[in-house]
């Protein structure tokens, strides 16, 4: 793998972005990690995001990533449609409440910053037209009709050059296919059923061997001689080189820097307090 052309592709695309409405206002850092898409791909496993709070106001946030890619982001095709609503987010039609104090949510403090982590942000019943330009903006709901958006966003839809079965992965409620994704110089590793979920970049000429781990939804994956286990359903890996566990590797780091950054907002605000 040719991490300094990997670098190279992610760089442009993490994005920080800045909102405002009245005391609520967010720094939203956007991250893909790659630039392009293949028809049938579902586009909310390629990115994560972390969420700076640079109001006055708590922002309120649901406390687990899954809980978040349901009720609160969404990825917004441009032009907006006037009547966007709460109710396209989560496709039932109920209107989205978020009240203080519901054990699902908590409150971002102000001038503190949140990463998700433990899951990729899969985009509930969401879908966006497959074209040679896709354009969007990464959306985060607040309720009440009120939204953090993102400025244009643009991925590349493209045809790739090869696809390969290596494996079928049949513990879960239903088989999916695991296929070598390569378009130019990248090589991607995808669940296949009814669409295509982005699991790990991968080595261009590596062979791609794949063995049940726990004999129910884990399995061990090689590329060449570096192992990895990935949690089938989820589409994510638990463990992997950081070459291949991009999502894993950029989430810890930009939670470890929340993290310390968290930690001196909250230094000055007791100083002050003194």
């Amino acid at each position: 793998m040719k991490k300094t052309h990997s670098l190279t592709a992610l760089l442009p695309y993490s994005l920080m972005l800045l909102f405002a409405h009245a005391e609520t206002n967010a720094l939203i850092e956007v991250k893909f990690f790659k630039d392009w898409v293949i028809k049938g791909e579902e586009f909310g496993g390629n990115f994560n995001l972390a969420i700076k709070n640079t109001g006055t106001e708590p922002i309120p946030l649901a406390q687990k990533p899954l809980y978040f890619s349901v009720w609160q982001l969404a990825m917004r095709p441009l032009p907006h449609k006037p009547d966007y609503s709460e109710s396209e987010l989560h496709g039932n039609g109920d209107r989205l409440t978020i009240p203080k104090g519901n054990e699902h949510f908590f409150e971002l403090p102000a001038g503190e910053t949140h990463v998700y982590e433990g899951w990729k942000i899969f985009l509930s019943g969401q879908t966006l037209s497959f074209s040679e330009e896709v354009r969007f903006t990464v959306s985060v709901y607040l309720g009440k009709d009120f939204w953090l958006n993102s400025e244009a966003m643009t991925l590349k839809g493209v045809a790739p050059d090869s696809e390969e079965k290596v494996a079928t992965t049949d513990d879960a409620k239903f088989l999916c296919d695991l296929v070598a994704v390569t378009y130019k110089n990248e090589r991607w590793l995808y669940s296949k059923s009814a669409g295509y979920w982005s699991i790990c970049p991968i080595s261009l000429t590596n062979k791609i061997r794949v063995e049940p781990y726990d004999g129910k939804r884990l399995y061990k994956i090689w590329d060449g001689d570096k192992p990895m286990i990935y949690r089938d359903g989820q589409m994510i890996l638990l463990e992997g080189p950081d070459e291949n566990d991009v999502f894993g590797k950029w989430t810890r780091e930009r939670k470890q820097k929340a993290e310390a950054d968290n930690a001196e907002v909250r230094r000055k605000k007791a100083e002050e307090e003194k």
